[in-house]
């Protein structure tokens, strides 16, 4: 069993590889309407996703600074 699963991974990558195909927008043609309307649905979603996601890392960083400066004056008013 040690040796099974290093053994069927090797299996797929060699022999199952020419089976599995990128989408236009990684391999294929840049230059048709699918491959044009997945860049741009890339580039729509990954507009939506930053912005979020900077969102979400501010406000964790507000909240740890915010407790820090609470942490900090109840152990200098005690």
């Amino acid at each position: 069993m040690k040796y099974f699963i290093p053994k069927i991974t090797a299996f797929l990558f060699l022999f199952l590889f020419e089976i599995s195909h990128a989408c236009s927008t990684c391999y294929g043609d840049p230059n048709s309407n699918a491959g044009k309307g997945m860049d741009m649905a890339i580039i729509t979603l990954l507009g939506v996703i930053t912005p979020l996601l900077i969102a979400i890392a501010a406000g964790i960083i507000s909240i740890g600074l915010k407790s820090k400066r609470i942490n900090q004056n109840t152990l200098n008013n005690d």
